[in-house]
C-alpha cells in the first residue's frame, strides 16, 4: 500500500511539472507573438507613410495594419490565461479570469488588475506557474 502510494505521489510531481514547464513555454511563445507584432506594425507603419502617397489609401492601408497587429494581440492573450493562475495579492487566492475579464483589466505585463471572487477586493493580481 505505501509503495502504491509514493508510486502515485511520483507520478503527480511528474505531472505537475510537465505542466509547469508547458506553462512556460506558452508564455514565452506569447511574448515572441507580442514582439513580432510590435515590430511588424511599426516597420508597417513607417513603409506606409513612406511609400503610399496621402489620402484614402494611405488611411486603409494604416487601419489594416492596425487590425493585422491586433488578430495576434488577442491571440496572445488568449495563451496569457490559459497558462498559469494569478494570485490576488489580499486573500492568496488563484484566479482564472475569463477571457472578457482579461481583455478588459488594466494591466501591465503579466500583471493584472482583477476583482477576487473570494474577498471581493479589486487587486494588481500577478501571473503565478502553478
Amino acid at each position: 500500500m505505501m509503495e502504491k502510494d509514493n508510486k502515485l505521489t511520483e507520478q503527480l510531481i511528474k505531472t505537475e511539472k510537465k505542466i509547469e514547464e508547458k506553462d512556460k513555454l506558452i508564455l514565452k511563445s506569447m511574448w515572441i507573438i507580442l514582439s513580432i507584432s510590435v515590430k511588424n506594425l511599426i516597420a508597417g507603419i513607417f513603409v506606409t507613410l513612406l511609400i503610399v502617397p496621402e489620402g484614402i489609401w494611405q488611411s486603409v492601408t494604416l487601419l489594416g495594419i492596425c487590425i493585422m497587429f491586433l488578430i495576434p494581440c488577442f491571440y496572445a492573450l488568449k495563451l496569457e490565461i490559459n497558462a498559469g493562475v494569478y494570485k490576488c495579492k489580499k486573500c492568496g487566492r488563484e484566479i482564472v479570469p475569463t477571457y472578457r475579464e482579461a481583455l478588459w483589466a488594466m494591466h501591465y505585463g503579466t500583471t493584472r488588475y482583477l476583482k477576487c471572487p473570494d474577498c471581493k477586493k479589486r487587486t494588481w493580481c500577478k501571473k503565478t506557474i502553478k
